[in-house]
This record gives C-alpha cells, sequence and structure tokens, in this order.
C-alpha cells in the first residue's frame, strides 16, 4: 500500500511546532554558524567509533580513580552546559509516522518507503530523524534499526539571467546512497535525535527504505528534517521538511489519527523540549498581573518595528516559564490571538490571521507558531486577550515575540511599543524580543538538533561515570570503615599492650620502693636499733652512764622518728612540697629533745608534688644534720629556718654549741654525703663552723630540682 501526501501548507495557518536554535560545536555556542567537526552520527556502519568517551588510562588505586571520575565528570558537565538543553516529554497526540507490522505470512523483509521530493534541487547539508514519544515508553518507541536514505541529484543548475531559469536533465536518474545501516543494527539512540552529515549534494528526490528483519515488527519515526545548505555559506539553513513546494510520500503507513500518520513527520511537533541553550542566564520572562485596583479594561497591543521590511514567514509565540518552578503549561498565555502585518506604521492596509481558543488546542508547553504568506513588511501588532488568572489576578506572561522567514530571525532587539498594560510594565518590554525564553537562549533549528545528538554520547557517558563514580565512593567508603574497624582493633591491642607495659612498669616501681624502703629502714631504723643493742649490752657488761643513756634516748628517737617518716611515705599518693617541710620540723622536734628549738617556715610555699628521690635526698640530708647536732653539738638553742625567695629554697640549720674545725671532720659526721646530696639534689651546702662559736648548716636548692629524679645511695653516718 503506496499513500501519497502532497505537503500544501495554506497561505496564512496557525501551528503550534517546535522551531529555532543557536548550536554548540565544538564546545563554543556559535550564533547560528557551524564549525568543522567530525560527523555525528556515522551514515555507515564502517564508521562507526568503538572507543568510548573516558579516561585512557585507569588507576586501580581507589582515591586516584574517584578524582579521575570527578574529573571527568567535572568535564562532561562543563561540555554538556554549552550544548541545547534536553527534555524529552511524550506528547498527547501527533507522535509521527508508524509502518503497519509485517504479518508471518508477508514475504521475508517487507520494505517500507518515506519519499520527499522537491520542486528544485536545493543543497541538501544534513538528515536528522527525531524519534517517536509515546507516553508510557521509556526513551524512543520501536526507532529503525535497519534503513537507508537514498537521493537523486539530476544535476540541476541555475543559468541565464532570468531569475528561476534551470536545466534539468533526462531521465532516468540513478540513486545515490548517503546513509546505508541495512547491514547491521544502527545503534539505539533513545531519547536523542540522529544526525547525519552528507556532504551538501544537490537533491530532487531523497528516499528512505525501512527493512522489518523479523515478522510482526514494526518502525516509527517522529519527525524528519532536511536541512539546507545555502549556497556559498557553512551554516546549515532552514528544515526543507516544512516548505510548501516539498512533497511526501509513505508506503506501509499506518494511519491512525490524531496519533499516527505519515504527515506528522513534517508536523514539527517532537518531544525532545523546547530548542533552549543548557546554560542558565540572568534574563527572565515577560510577565505582569492586573490587580483590582487596576483591572484589565481593554485587550493588549503590542507594536513591533523590524527597522526595514522584512519577508515574514512565521510569526512564533513563546510561552513564559510558571513561577517557583509550577509544572503549569502557559502561565499567563492568551487565549485569543491577532496578527497584523504591514507597511504603514498606522495599520492601514493590513494582512490580518487571527486565532482563538488557544488553551482548548495548545499541546503542552508547545510554543505557538502562526505561518503567514511570506509578505515583505516592516511593522507587525499583536492584540493579545483572553488571559487566565491566578490568585484572583489576570495574568499575562510570554518568554519572547520572534517573527522570522525560513532560518532568518528579524524581531531580536528590534523596536517594541505596547498600550493596554498596567503601569510599570512598559519597562519589561524588551524581554520579548531579546533571544532568550525561560532564562535560555533561543536557538535554530539545525543547531538544536545537531547539539542534541552530540550531547547522546556525553550523556551516556555521564551516566557511567556517574554510576562508576557511586560505586567508587561507596567502595572507598567501605574500605574506610573495614580500615577503622581494623584501626580501632590494633589501637585496642595497642591499649591493651600498653596497660600491660604500665602494669609491668607500676610492679617494678613498687618493687623499687620496697627497695628504697628496705634500705631507709636498713639506714635509719636498722643502725639506730643496732645501737641500742651495742649500747645495752655494754650497759649489761660495764654498768649504765649517763651518756650511754643519753645516746640511747636519742638512738630511740632517731629510730622512732625515721620509722614515722617511711610510714609517712607509704600512706601519701602524692608529697607535696608544704607538707615535706612539715616534716622536716617534726623530725626535728622529735630528736633535738632537751634544746630549744626555733623554726621558721616559709610564709608562702608553692604547692608542687615532690618526687620520691627529691624526698629521700632531703630527708636524708636534714636527718644527718639534725643527727650530728643532737650527738655532737652539746648545744642547748637550735634555730631552724626553712625559706622560699626566687625560687630558691632554703633549709637553714644554726645552733649555739660547741663548734668545731671543718677542716678536721671526722667521716662518721657524714658531712661529705650531705654534700654529695646536695649535688644530686641540683643545689649546694654550706658548712660554717669554729670551736665554740657553733655551727651553721645551710642547703639551696632551686625548686626546679622538683622535676629532676635522681636515685643514688649514699653512707650515712651511724
Amino acid at each position: 500500500m503506496e499513500i501519497r501526501i502532497p505537503i500544501s501548507i495554506p497561505p496564512i495557518v496557525c501551528r503550534v511546532q517546535h522551531v529555532a536554535l543557536v548550536t554548540v560545536f565544538g564546545g563554543v555556542f556559535l550564533q547560528g554558524h557551524i564549525a568543522s567537526a567530525e560527523p555525528v552520527d556515522p551514515c555507515y556502519p564502517s564508521e562507526l567509533k568503538g572507543a568510548k568517551e573516558g579516561a585512557a588510562s585507569q588507576s586501580r588505586f581507589l582515591p586516584n580513580r574517584i578524582r579521575q571520575l570527578e574529573d571527568e565528570e567535572w568535564q562532561l558537565l562543563d561540555r554538556i552546559s554549552r550544548l541545547p538543553q534536553h527534555d524529552p516529554k511524550p506528547l498527547p497526540d501527533h507522535l509521527g509516522y508508524h509502518s503497519i507490522p509485517r504479518e508471518p505470512d508477508d514475504p521475508e523483509g517487507l520494505s517500507t518507503h518515506i519519499s520527499a521530493q522537491f520542486e528544485y534541487d536545493p543543497g541538501l547539508g544534513a538528515i536528522a530523524l527525531a524519534p517517536a514519544f509515546v507516553p508510557g515508553e521509556a526513551g524512543g518507541y520501536s526507532f529503525p534499526r535497519r534503513f537507508k536514505i537514498e537521493v537523486i541529484d539530476r544535476g540541476a543548475r541555475w543559468i541565464g539571467d532570468k531569475a528561476g531559469a534551470y536545466y534539468i536533465p533526462s531521465p532516468p536518474y540513478e540513486w545515490t546512497e548517503v546513509v546505508n545501516w541495512m547491514d547491521e543494527d544502527f545503534p539505539d539512540p533513545g531519547p536523542y535525535p540522529v544526525f547525519f552529515e552528507i556532504g551538501n549534494p544537490r537533491v530532487h528526490q531523497l528516499r528512505m527504505t525501512l527493512m522489518d528483519k523479523e515478522a510482526s515488527t514494526y518502525n516509527a519515526l517522529g519527525e524528519m528534517y532536511l536541512f539546507r545548505q545555502p549556497e556559498n555559506s557553512d551554516r546549515l539553513g532552514d528544515n526543507m521538511m516544512a516548505w510548501t513546494t516539498v512533497q511526501l510520500t509513505a508506503s506501509n503507513a499506518l494511519s491512525k489519527p490524531p496519533l499516527w500518520d505519515a504527515t506528522y513527520l513534517a508536523d514539527g511537533l517532537v518531544g525532545l523540549g523546547m530548542p533552549l541553550s543548557e546554560e542558565l542566564s540572568d534574563v527572565g520572562d515577560f510577565m505582569i498581573a492586573w490587580g483590582e485596583e487596576e483591572p484589565q479594561e481593554e485587550a493588549v497591543q503590542i507594536m513591533l518595528d523590524l527597522g526595514e521590511a522584512q519577508q515574514i514567514g512565521r510569526v512564533q509565540l513563546w510561552p513564559a516559564e510558571a513561577p517557583m518552578g509550577m509544572a503549569i503549561p502557559h502561565f499567563g498565555f492568551p487565549g485569543k490571538v491577532r496578527v497584523e502585518l504591514s507597511d504603514d506604521p498606522e495599520f492601514n492596509n493590513v494582512i490580518l490571521v487571527e486565532e482563538s481558543t488557544l488553551h482548548e488546542h495548545l499541546n503542552k508547553d508547545n510554543l505557538l507558531n502562526i505561518i503567514t504568506q511570506g509578505k515583505k513588511v516592516r511593522y507587525l501588532r499583536l492584540t493579545l486577550n483572553d488571559f487566565p488568572s491566578y490568585k484572583g489576578k489576570t495574568i499575562m506572561g510570554l518568554g519572547e515575540v520572534r517573527v522570522s522567514e525560513f532560518d532568518d530571525v528579524w524581531s531580536i532587539n528590534c523596536a517594541v511599543t505596547a498600550t493596554g498594560m498596567p503601569e510599570g510594565s512598559i519597562a519589561q518590554l524588551p524581554r520579548l524580543v531579546d533571544g532568550f525564553s525561560r532564562r535560555r537562549q533561543i536557538l535554530r533549528e539545525a543547531e538544536w538538533i545537531k547539539g542534541l545528538a552530540q550531547r547522546r554520547p556525553l550523556d551516556r557517558r555521564l551516566t557511567e561515570v556517574r554510576k562508576e563514580l557511586d560505586l567508587a565512593r561507596v567502595a572507598w567508603n567501605r574500605f574506610k570503615l573495614r580500615a577503622s574497624i581494623w584501626g580501632g582493633g590494633l589501637l585496642c591491642l595497642a591499649l591493651l599492650a600498653a596497660m600491660g607495659l604500665q602494669r609491668l612498669q607500676r610492679r617494678h616501681v613498687l618493687k623499687r620502693l620496697k627497695l628504697r624502703i628496705t634500705r631507709d629502714l636498713h639506714d635509719e631504723v636498722g643502725s639506730s636499733l643496732g645501737g641500742i643493742t651495742l649500747a645495752a649490752r655494754r650497759m649489761e657488761d660495764a654498768g649504765a652512764t649517763q651518756k650511754d643513756l643519753t645516746e640511747l634516748s636519742l638512738m630511740a628517737r632517731e629510730a622512732s622518728a625515721a620509722l614515722k617518716d617511711v610510714v609517712w611515705v607509704l600512706d601519701q599518693s602524692r608529697i607535696r612540697l608544704p607538707e615535706l617541710l612539715k616534716k622536716l620540723a617534726e623530725r626535728a622536734e622529735r630528736v633535738l629533745v632537751g634544746m630549744e628549738l626555733v623554726v621558721s617556715m616559709p610564709d608562702t610555699c608553692p604547692d608542687r608534688e615532690v618526687p620520691l628521690p627529691f624526698k629521700r635526698h632531703l630527708l636524708m640530708f636534714f636527718k644527718e644534720a639534725i643527727h650530728n647536732c643532737s650527738r655532737h653539738s652539746e648545744a642547748t638553742e637550735v634555730e631552724l629556718a626553712i625559706f622560699v625567695r626566687d625560687d630558691m629554697l632554703t633549709v637553714r640549720i644554726h645552733d649555739n654549741g660547741v663548734g668545731f674545725d671543718p677542716d678536721a671532720i671526722r667521716d662518721g659526721w657524714g658531712v661529705n654525703s650531705m654534700g654529695k646530696r646536695a649535688q644530686e639534689l641540683g643545689g649546694r651546702m654550706e658548712l660554717i663552723s669554729e670551736p665554740g662559736k657553733g655551727t651553721t648548716i645551710q642547703l639551696s636548692v632551686p625548686l626546679s630540682a622538683l622535676l629532676h629524679k635522681t636515685d643514688h645511695t649514699y653512707k650515712t653516718s651511724n
């Protein structure tokens, strides 16, 4: 079955359709100009590249791989941001061309033909095929897998002085293949158009052959684009499928209006979204409202002055974007539109187009495209009425008013005036002709379709990169979690080992403390008790004398004082300096019985902790000094002065005894060990004495010595 469909558009019609575009090629928007680049889609399977977008080398180390993927994601987003916006949406009707499924008893390899014949032979620069979008279906619907496209070039050339004169050679003409995917399946484009650049041949007729490989299979197309290549221009022109001089022929076509029909291949309706750039700008749409204080009383009239007479083929009204991202199509769009074209600024002679009930037949969020006679005029007047309401206010919203012929736009930044609007809204009028809608730049049709085809591999690679990036991040987080668990376990083991080592060290410290206590008991208490035992034996053998009794009493007091000091040290978890100095005074009081003792303590004393070695050496030094004083000085008065000045601790013992010659000191007095203990404490000892003038012993120790740890043993006096 073959259906011949002459495409004959009335001189003045109103239709909803997608048009326009500025494209991106090589990553830069070229205002209606295509830069040289490799073809978007291969015309033959042999041209299909197997290499995927992505990094050439991939690191196995997860952090490096994550950085690689993040860099690639950023680069892809940067390239995509300079391509057209991709927002595919299924249409409620006018879905496109649908072939009749082949029955099992049909001949194998039933072919379907779609042909376009031109009145004259224009240059054909590119062919684009848009998939059909069906509600409920993801992506494109039954895009052809096996097909080829052929053209006939009759060799027509413009000759002669008379415009329109050309020569056409006689038939038969030969078909020339420009696209052939009959031997391999064409990769599914999904919700993206397919774009073939074919080298600008002159074309009299184009034929697309679709092959049904299996029974009960069918093909569908949403739209076909044949982009003209103007002479002496490297920029693609308009879509010739919209020309009134092109005849479309389709065989094996399913005709089920308003859903499927072969004529819908050239109706301009496609579910690829609006022809807008991806990159956002600060340019807003035209949006005004009438309140109760200033209601709408007359129709809104908008006048455009193109500057000079231009041939006008269409007038487009773009819907505005609803505020706050609300999904409300045609927000503020008028229900009635009247277009007047004239060469007279007073509009005395006009070409009139009027359309009403637009809210009922506008498809979703598409723009309104009004086709005119192509008359050359300078002035255009739009009369708009029947506006919707929102929150009790009448609102009017438009994204752009676009006046064009073929691929040339005349209305960009032209002069605009208006009447019937609220005060203060005139300042928004330039937004109607600024080339932007919904904060995005309006793009030309050829570059829009080509840019969407260029975007297809980038979007797919971006999806792969993000999926791999998510997996890599999850794997890295799991690795870090496991590492933290293992690290925590090792840390716990290390802490347990440290605690065990600390316990061993504490045991060692306690052992050393026991040894010190043993030595102290042996040195102080043991020697005193030994002396007491010897004195007692002498008294048994020779009878006790007063001197023996005095010495025996002294040794007993010293043993008692030493034992009390040892018990005190064991009873204290920490020893503070004020308490230690107090213990020195108490020891002097217990040992120096029978002498007048004057004690001077410091008014202020740093409350510092005293290490055990410091305490031991200080007590042993003091014990020797008091021992010598009680045993050898024969003093009646003793002065004990302890003071802290300039971060220095000083202990001074002065008696009024018989004194002695320091150079003739006997070893039993322990003066040498006292000097060595003073050095261990980081201080110095001063000994002043003369026969008959008493004795003064002074120990000066810096308080910083409290930080030092010494543990030497010195011989003490008996």
